[in-house]
């Protein structure tokens, strides 16, 4: 939920789902009109406040950038425990944890590891 509370009599509260349900927020950075979107599963996105909807590409469809690689060790004890909803890819278990653009607004640097505590590991990019 957005609330613009610059002035207190405002009652403009703006409800903003994300993409994908099964994805969590975990960072949140602001450049002009745009708020940035690290999720779980490696996923950012981004929502235009101004227009109330996220940003689309020449498609229609929602400007989102995934993670291709990072690191996990391999830890065989997570391999016998975890339940079988989890998932199996790196990229599934991998959360973009921050990001923040540079001061021309036109590089974004990201970074972050594996959401579950049992794992090691991290991942860091800087995306043009």
């Amino acid at each position: 939920m957005l609330v613009d509370d610059r002035d207190p009599d405002t009652t403009d509260i703006t409800s903003v789902k994300i993409l994908e349900p099964a994805q969590g927020i975990r960072s949140l950075s602001f450049q002009g009109d745009i708020i940035t979107i690290g999720a779980c599963r490696t996923s950012l996105m981004f929502y235009d406040v101004r227009n109330r909807k996220y940003v689309h590409d020449h498609d229609n469809k929602p400007v989102m950038r995934t993670l291709r690689y990072g690191y996990v060790a391999d830890n065989w004890d997570w391999h016998i425990h975890r339940y079988s909803f989890l998932p199996p890819s790196t990229s599934d278990v991998m959360s973009i944890m921050t990001h923040c653009y540079d001061d021309s607004g036109l590089r974004l640097f990201a970074a972050g590891g594996p959401l579950p505590l049992e794992l090691t590991g991290n991942y860091a990019a800087i995306w043009e």
